[in-house]
């Protein structure tokens, strides 16, 4: 049985999402003060960050992620400890959602669960992460 045409739009978006974040992280370059995509400089900022000082649960993520697309994985754990583990679901989920887009099958319970499961853990690193940074701040 083949997929219903919200499912196939579904593994389209999180496909593209995916390479998207692949291709940008390997074009972008970052020097700790600003990005940098095709000469154009952007500074690093996040809004919590400026307004409060306190950083947020994904701040340094995206240097992270262009540090594992270059491969330096010391450097993308110093930007963010959680975003190496992030940036390797994110490229599995590449291989996977071609192979359900090609195939047209209903994804297997198991696979589809340890997807789950993976995301759901990843969240909750991100989250305990940050509430760990927080009470570095607070004592």
């Amino acid at each position: 049985m083949g997929f219903r045409e919200p499912e196939k739009v579904f593994h389209f978006i999180v496909l593209a999402m995916c390479v998207l974040a692949v291709v940008v992280s390997l074009l972008l370059e970052h020097d700790g003060q600003e990005f940098q995509l095709f000469g154009t400089g952007w500074p690093l900022s996040c809004a919590l960050y400026q307004t409060l000082g306190i950083k947020c649960a994904l701040c340094g993520l995206t240097c992270s992620f262009c540090s594992m697309a270059r491969g330096e994985f010391f450097a993308a754990i110093h930007f963010h400890p959680i975003g190496p583990a992030i940036f390797v679901f994110v490229c599995l989920q590449i291989p996977y959602r071609i192979k359900m887009l090609l195939s047209g099958n209903r994804e297997q319970g198991k696979l589809k669960r340890a997807g789950v499961y993976a995301a759901f853990g990843l969240s909750a690193a991100v989250l305990m992460n940050w509430l760990i940074y927080l009470g570095g701040r607070v004592l």
